[in-house]
């Protein structure tokens, strides 16, 4: 049996600081378009900054695995590690996202990555937007108002819609799949198995 369509969908912006959430459902059973999601709660998780980095992966582990188990989403989706010229601060991202993927195993959500790229090109249409411009595509798109939260949330919430939109491009696309007799077959139909503090 396939599983279900991914209904709740967990965008996570990771920061050791300061990390964005941002929780969209789809208003029907197979969403095409950005109107047919709804933003469902967005906010971000604190830690200290004057904490050491290994207690701030601590609270911001039970943090994140206390909003899933919360929220219950069908799937929670991390941007993809970027790797700049800080050595040491690429090495931090990258334990803060073993720890929030570690959180989701917890309570069974599954984990998909998608790049800073997609998710600016996919909401706005460039691959080299910036926060302004991601924050006013949301609010054309979905409506959303960030008001006096950083831009850590609207980045969670186009991670989130990007993975949403990209779900609806691989139901419509066609997918080649072996017949049994042989050849190559077109299947029009699968689909794809996906399935601290708040402010």
């Amino acid at each position: 049996m396939s599983k279900p369509w991914p209904r709740m969908i967990l965008g996570i912006d990771p920061g050791s600081r300061l990390t964005g959430f941002a929780l969209i459902q789809s208003r029907c059973a197979r969403p095409m378009l950005p109107r047919d999601f709804v933003v469902v709660q967005a906010g971000v998780l604190r830690a200290d900054g004057d904490l050491p980095h290994r207690e701030r992966l601590g609270l911001l582990h039970a943090a994140l695995y206390e909003l899933a188990v919360d929220l219950k989403p069908d799937v929670c989706v991390l941007e993809k590690a970027f790797f700049g010229e800080n050595a040491s601060s690429a090495l931090k991202l990258g334990e803060l996202r073993g720890a929030y993927i570690a959180a989701c195993a917890r309570c069974v959500v599954p984990v998909e990555e998608i790049t800073p790229a997609e998710v600016k090109k996919s909401i706005t249409g460039h691959g080299r937007a910036d926060k302004v411009m991601i924050e006013m595509a949301l609010k054309t798109l979905l409506g959303f108002d960030r008001g006096g939260l950083p831009h850590d949330v609207t980045d969670a919430l186009a991670i989130s819609l990007c993975f949403g939109l990209q779900l609806t491009r691989k139901w419509a696309e066609p997918t080649e799949v072996p017949l049994r007799q042989g050849g190559r077959g077109v299947d029009f139909g699968r689909r794809p198995k996906a399935p601290l503090t708040r402010a």
